[in-house]
């Protein structure tokens, strides 16, 4: 009888059309473990993405919604015109006001631009960004308005995601080096009037005070190594990105697996729906931001009588104007359109910038971007998660050219190390260099900052038929290096990647040689000698993940092992006062200060933002003792000259200024750094180790803010990966840990690990992610 009674429901069952049970169009598992890490399981890339942007929005839909009022240009409509700020006030680039980023974005942003960049995706990256907006989507509908975070609760910028939003930020993220950095000057750019003064041929050194190599310090540290060099004979890989703290550029951290196809586990930046820096079952890699040049100037002569017109090949051609609207709230809540001309040339818009830059009457300067083109970030990074070898990880960064401004190093089970300096750079040989750069702008060189002749068609950047884009150089013809002992890179050129096998002659737009090395550079390769050489105090002479944990967390000064003996010395001869200004300053206690310091920017070290406020100003003064010599990159420049009288002077007028200049942002060069940089989490200080000036690996830049350092942009993820029988052996930290959300349970948590330098074993095997103590599981789908 029970049997006959489930019939009639059976039979029901089967004629209920087969559309309601197709399988669903998206599908993920999420798992997490401790710190809230997110391990994304799925059949397809629509899948991994789709759990990647629902996991990601849980713990930071508000940062998130922020940035696409940005790159969709509406900044000025919901926070004012006038204001600076946002998620991006910690990269130098978009710390200008509201109306200028809009109108920057309408450029960058255009729709055919954008729509262009979509039709450019393969099938697999646009499966991926699907899925991304889809999970985003389904976690703001679950939310609801009441239930986001207080930072965007109610907001009416919240709204659903889409496509068009990622490959906005995309477009945003590729020209971060590049056109990013001339915001405000491409958007100030106007025709001069009849009765304008002609600029002064003289550049000024204030032009480069915020160049391409300025980015508030966006940079890195590596070390891959190499089975000669490390204990087991296995690869080695040290990772330490210094990237914001907050904002879009800051990392998130997850795993995506898709079975029998990609098992990759790092970090990106939001809206990427790959792991840009991270590890696999057989290799790990990073990124380090380059020195390569992504774009150039081109000086245009314009037509006596009319700014708008400029020479090229013999003949005149019209600017074209482009009018763009910013939306700005009216007094009575309605919606006002200003608009801004910003001006184009065929090499791409002009800018204008004091100091050297300026449109007058005869000259203007166009801007043009290798990475305005550049659509192949999502497709390379996925190459990578499913490349099954370092030799396929090579061939993804070297067929595609889609890294904007990063090396590549990496590491892998086999024991080799592999670096590229690949990215999209322009197509500028060293004999076009020397044709085409204007001479008034050589020093620029120096900064990343090349202008060529824009009347000279023989200065268009070279064509390569290898090349993917355009104008760019193909990655075959760009710096590559496999080792067996080891690679690194501290953001300097490729030149002493390995100093046994230097890098040279490149083009200096794509890597220069022959020129001085950073203080992380040299310290890194001088950690790696006196490893090899057993000379460091540690048992054997060959690596391994313990000998690499110390160097994560170092806040040794480089500058103070120069310089800080002669500073002393200096010291001793009793300089007693300066004059700064209108005021007479005493140096008897800040030379007392300085000779006590012990070199370090720690919690506890008390000297060092004297000494860096006195070394911002002393490094551009020529005071070291022993000039840099090519021969010795990594033993030059050094010493300080103090017994010079001239140097002397200069040494005694910066540390006057640096008094001075401490003073007037209220800080306390008495103090413990720790009691000067720190950051807030509820009602507690939390003091933050690391510095940035004088060179520490423990990199960490912070902005002045009331008689404090507050951190801005550092160390952020921190990776040592080595290799077993049975995969990665990963140990890593966010530094900042996971969430934005000051509610979230992950918003601090892996932040007092960093303070007591503690890296983190990373669960990638299912059977130890399954093991976590705190691990959870959710399946969504739709």
């Amino acid at each position: 009888m029970k049997f006959i009674a489930k019939i009639p429901a059976l039979l029901g069952a089967l004629l209920v059309p087969t559309a309601l049970y197709a399988a669903p169009q998206y599908s993920s598992q999420i798992q997490r473990t401790s710190f809230g890490v997110p391990h994304i399981l799925a059949e397809n890339e629509r899948g991994v993405g789709y759990g990647l942007g629902y996991a990601y929005a849980q713990d930071n839909a508000c940062v998130f919604l922020d940035e696409m009022v940005t790159v969709e240009g509406r900044r000025s409509l919901h926070f004012g015109p006038d204001t600076v700020g946002g998620p991006d006030a910690a990269s130098l680039s978009m710390r200008v006001p509201n109306r200028q980023i809009d109108a920057f974005m309408a450029l960058l942003n255009d729709p055919a631009e954008v729509e262009r960049t979509w039709a450019r995706q393969p099938e697999a990256a646009r499966e991926l960004v699907r899925g991304y907006v889809a999970g985003f989507n389904r976690y703001l509908r679950e939310a609801g308005s009441s239930g986001l975070p207080a930072a965007c609760r109610g907001k009416p910028w919240v709204r659903p995601i889409s496509t068009t939003d990622i490959m906005r930020l995309m477009r945003r993220y590729a020209v971060q080096g590049s056109s990013a950095q001339f915001v405000d000057n491409i958007v100030a750019a106007k025709p001069p009037t009849t009765d304008e003064k002609v600029a002064s041929a003289a550049v000024s050194p204030e032009l480069f005070s915020r160049g391409p190599d300025m980015q508030f310090g966006i940079g890195s540290n590596a070390i891959a190594f190499g089975k000669d060099t490390v204990q087991d004979g296995k690869g080695l890989l040290f990772a330490n990105p210094h990237y914001p703290w907050e904002g879009i550029l800051r990392f998130y951290q997850f795993h995506l697996t898709i079975p029998g196809r990609m098992d990759v586990m790092g970090v990106s930046l939001p809206g990427i729906p790959t792991v840009s820096i991270g590890f696999s079952r057989d290799f790990a890699w990073t990124h380090t931001v380059n020195t390569s040049v992504h774009m150039t100037l081109y000086r245009l002569e314009l037509k006596p009588g009319d700014p708008t017109r400029y020479r090229f090949d013999g003949s005149w051609r019209k600017l074209k104007r482009k009018r763009v609207h910013v939306s700005l709230r009216t007094e009575d809540g309605g919606i006002r359109r200003e608009a801004h001309d910003l001006w184009l040339t065929d090499f791409g818009p002009v800018i204008s910038r004091p100091g050297g830059l300026e449109w007058t009457a005869r000259h203007a300067y166009a801007l043009r971007d290798a990475n305005w083109d550049n659509s192949r970030m999502i497709e390379t990074w996925h190459g990578i998660n499913l490349a099954r070898t370092l030799d396929q990880v090579e061939r993804v960064v070297v067929e595609k050219v889609g890294l904007p401004w990063v090396n590549l190093l990496a590491a892998d089970r086999a024991g080799r190390a592999l670096y590229t300096d690949v990215t999209v750079t322009p197509g500028i040989s060293k004999q076009k260099l020397d044709q085409c750069l204007v001479k008034d702008f050589e020093a620029s060189m120096e900064h990343g900052i090349v202008v060529l002749d824009g009347a000279n068609p023989d200065c268009l950047w070279d064509n390569d038929p290898a090349a993917p884009q355009p104008g760019i150089v193909a990655g075959r013809n760009l710096p590559v290096l496999w080792r067996s002992d080891f690679v690194q890179n501290a953001n300097d050129s490729a030149w002493m990647t390995n100093p046994a096998a230097p890098l040279e002659g490149y083009s200096p737009t794509a890597s220069a040689d022959g020129i001085e090395q950073g203080g992380r550079t040299r310290m890194g390769i001088e950690l790696v000698r006196k490893r090899l050489s057993g000379i460091d105090g540690l048992p054997g002479n060959t690596f391994t993940a313990d000998t690499m944990r110390h160097l994560a967390f170092t806040n040794d000064v480089f500058a103070a092992g120069l310089l800080q003996a002669d500073l002393s010395a200096f010291c001793q001869s009793r300089p007693t006062a300066v004059t700064v200004g209108v005021d007479t300053i005493d140096l008897t206690e800040a030379c007392n200060t300085l000779r006590r310091w012990d070199g370090r920017a720690s919690p506890e070290s008390i000297g060092y933002p004297l000494f860096s406020s006195w070394w911002k100003c002393a490094e551009k003064k020529d005071v070291y003792r022993v000039a840099f010599d090519p021969r010795r990159p990594l033993e030059t420049p050094a010493g300080l000259n103090w017994q010079d009288e001239a140097v002397a002077g200069k040494i005694r007028q910066c540390l006057g200024e640096a008094i001075a200049e401490l003073a007037k942002l209220e800080i306390d060069w008495r103090k413990p750094w720790g009691e000067i940089q720190y950051v807030d989490v509820g009602t507690r200080r939390v003091p933050v180790p690391g510095g940035a000036i004088g060179d520490v690996y423990n990199s960490m830049y912070s902005l002045p803010e009331k008689g404090r350092m507050r951190p801005a942009l550092g160390s952020s993820y921190i990776q040592i990966v080595g290799f077993d029988d049975n995969g990665p052996v990963a140990d890593g930290l966010l530094a900042y840990s996971q969430s934005t959300n000051p509610e979230s349970p992950h918003a601090h948590d892996q932040l007092s690990l960093f303070l007591a330098g503690r890296l983190v074993r990373q669960p990638f095997r299912q059977e130890d992610i399954r093991n976590d103590p705190t691990y959870s599981v959710v399946t969504i789908s739709e």
